[in-house]
């Protein structure tokens, strides 16, 4: 994929796209992305991905990137939208992850359009970029790369894309914010059309994908790449989108953001391993703002947010603080592999979720995608971290209840850590 290594790819891609050294572009996805490489080398340079990649004839590339501590998700762009928000990724990128971008009506880059932040960039290399050089490797006819490259620039045009830079086998594409082109979509008889009001823009789970091109909101004009503050001062910043969350605002942000640090501080007392290399992967399994996985940004860990698909819509905030996340259901397995999360940590997922999701299979799925000796830290009230300890302690489960930071109220922590064990019957191999 990458002749002269990954990192000689990234400085090209950095050489086309100035924004990514400083600051501007933090979040990227990488659709098709192997064993997560690209996303790899971009942690090194503050900038945080979201590698994505179905179980196909590659077999288990999630599994491996996960295994290499890089953040990775199983998915695939078919008949469903991406669990993310709209407008939440600075960058998108694709190198030969062989996703037909112009066939069905360009939905799948729809799609792109759909989650890239206004002004953000698509990244593509390989097929047809460069075709002029290339073709003969292909195995493929010039005529037949020229005709693809330019039904892709036609239709990236037709989204509102523009070409912001091109060198070897690298093209990228901008995003357009302003309003000139997305007017045009309401001219009759225009493809891809504007997709209706009734379309909820932010809706990713269990949503069919649409041939529709979702138009940023107007009043969310500070949510797009030149006005959001840079990295990493947008951490620490109430983002706009605050206001579109019931019961949202600054001050509620400041009071989450400050609320976190406190808590980080207790935990890394009763859990010493949190900023250790013993923990590198981490879930947090009902976020509201990302205020656990902003607490750990010093340490050498990432957080997977998860925000609950029947709670209010947090994840765009979540993104515009420069963090990653996907919308899930915990009535349901998450798209991961078995033993592949280092820590998971929940505040209050029984209390919200627990009419809905029974107790011991939201704890099962718990215990399969977290690593032995990995450990799980359960924020809850008396009742909840009473029934967790015994469920937990049938699944070999070491579980000690700890008082909050303040030790007072009901609630309490319940600190438990997965053992390594084998059956008692197994046969030797």
């Amino acid at each position: 994929m990458f002749p002269r290594g990954v990192s000689a790819y990234v400085d090209l891609m950095q050489d086309l796209i100035p924004e990514m050294k400083d600051g501007t572009v933090r979040t990227a996805i990488d659709t098709g992305c192997g064993v997560a490489s690209w996303g790899g080398d971009l942690l090194d340079r503050g900038i945080l991905t979201v590698s994505l990649a179905p179980r196909d004839n590659h077999e288990a590339q999630v599994q491996f990137a996960l295994e290499r501590g890089i953040p990775a998700i199983l998915g695939i762009i078919s008949t469903q939208r991406l669990p993310f928000p709209s407008n939440s990724f600075d960058m998108a990128h694709c190198s030969r992850c062989l996703i037909p971008w112009t066939e069905f009506g360009g939905i799948y880059l729809l799609e792109i359009h759909r989650i890239l932040r206004p002004g953000g960039f698509w990244v593509l290399s390989g097929p047809p970029v460069n075709y002029e050089n290339r073709w003969r490797g292909w195995n493929t006819t010039i005529e037949e790369q020229k005709s693809d490259y330019d039904k892709l620039q036609e239709l990236l045009t037709s989204l509102c894309f523009k070409l912001y830079n091109k060198k070897d086998d690298i093209a990228v594409w901008k995003k357009l914010s302003d309003d000139s082109c997305y007017n045009k979509l309401n001219e009759p008889d225009v493809y891809p059309p504007k997709c209706d009001d009734s379309l909820e823009p932010d809706s990713g789970w269990y949503t069919p994908l649409r041939s529709c091109v979702v138009v940023p909101d107007p009043k969310l004009k500070k949510s797009a790449l030149k006005s959001i503050p840079r990295w990493p001062e947008r951490l620490h910043v109430a983002p706009d989108r605050i206001s579109d969350v019931h019961g949202g605002s600054a001050s509620a942000f400041k009071h989450d953001d400050s609320k976190w640090r406190v808590r980080l501080k207790h935990y890394k007392k009763l859990l010493p391993a949190i900023g250790t290399d013993k923990i590198r992967n981490v879930m947090d399994m009902n976020t509201i703002y990302g205020g656990f996985a902003a607490g750990t940004i010093d340490y050498p860990l990432w957080v997977m947010n998860v925000v609950s698909s029947y709670a209010a819509n947090t994840l765009p905030v979540v993104y515009d603080r420069g963090l990653i996340g996907t919308y899930h259901d915990w009535c349901e397995a998450f798209s991961t592999y078995p033993r592949t999360y280092d820590l998971l940590h929940l505040d209050g997922l029984f209390t919200a979720e627990s009419h809905r999701c029974e107790m011991k299979y939201v704890l099962l799925e718990m215990d399969r995608i977290l690593r032995p000796n990995g450990y799980a830290i359960v924020r809850e009230s008396s009742y909840f971290v009473d029934a967790v300890a015994t469920i937990a302690k049938g699944m070999r489960w070491g579980c000690r209840k700890e008082d909050t930071e303040y030790g007072v109220g009901k609630e309490k922590v319940l600190i438990c850590q997965k053992k390594l064990w084998y059956s008692s019957n197994r046969t030797s191999r």
